[in-house]
């Protein structure tokens, strides 16, 4: 898809006071990322794939201040535009679970995949979320990295207490009528698992925006008999 499609299958949608999200259009699914605003400084949540970071740095980033790249999970719909990223912020740390360094550098396919990455990097992009650096730029952005494993290995929720927002990246996906649906079972690594993070996730944020990768924002307002049957009982098929 050529750069001049961006401009009609791009959304920029203001989600609350400090955070916008970028949705991207493919038809078959949506891909968004966000931008966090932070007492003047900008900080990214998740790249889209290449041509979409350039998008975003051409018509949404110029002459900003890109404190950090902070990563969900390594899926290339999430982590493809970081060569984009850095070509124009170079010092910007790239941050992601350590928990992902064996699947974004190669070394080993995404449980239940046969393959590889597609897009892969050496290690020394990155930044670990758990480490000390990594959680200090976690409080310069005014986020906190929140893990919710089984979509991936190392996969994180990012949460801003300020706007009680939190970015939900794959642990979910909604359909077009906005419910909350699970994630994508196809390229969820342990779908269980994935289910036990959501229902914890909806426990402890009780009435947060949950704003959605593959999908839109959904109000947690569930109560514990009101969570969708899917993700109370994993035996139960989506309605």
């Amino acid at each position: 898809m050529t750069t001049l499609f961006y401009p009609i299958i791009t959304k920029k949608k203001i989600i609350s006071q400090h955070i916008e999200k970028f949705e991207f259009n493919l038809g078959i699914m949506v891909v968004s990322c966000w931008r966090v605003e932070q007492e003047g400084r900008y900080y990214l949540i998740d790249s889209g794939m290449g041509k979409m970071a350039s998008y975003l740095l051409n018509n949404y980033m110029e002459n900003q201040k890109l404190g950090a790249v902070f990563l969900t999970h390594g899926h290339s719909d999430h982590i493809g535009g970081v060569v984009t990223l850095k070509q124009s912020f170079p010092n910007a740390p790239v941050l992601i679970s350590q928990l992902e360094f064996p699947y974004i550098s190669g070394e080993k396919p995404y449980p239940k995949r046969k393959k590889t990455e597609k897009k892969v990097f050496p290690l020394s992009t990155f930044l670990s979320l758990e480490s000390e650096s990594g959680q200090q730029l976690q409080k310069d952005a005014g986020i906190e990295a929140v893990f919710t494993p089984g979509h991936s290995p190392g996969h994180h929720c990012f949460y801003h207490a300020e706007d009680d927002v939190l970015i939900a990246g794959d642990l979910f996906t909604t359909n077009g009528a906005g419910q909350l649906k699970p994630p994508m079972k196809q390229y969820t690594a342990d779908l269980p698992l994935a289910l036990k993070s959501g229902r914890t996730i909806l426990e402890k944020y009780p009435k947060s925006l949950l704003s959605i990768c593959h999908g839109t924002e959904v109000e947690n307002n569930f109560g514990e008999s009101e969570q969708p049957a899917w993700l109370t009982n994993p035996t139960i098929k989506e309605q």
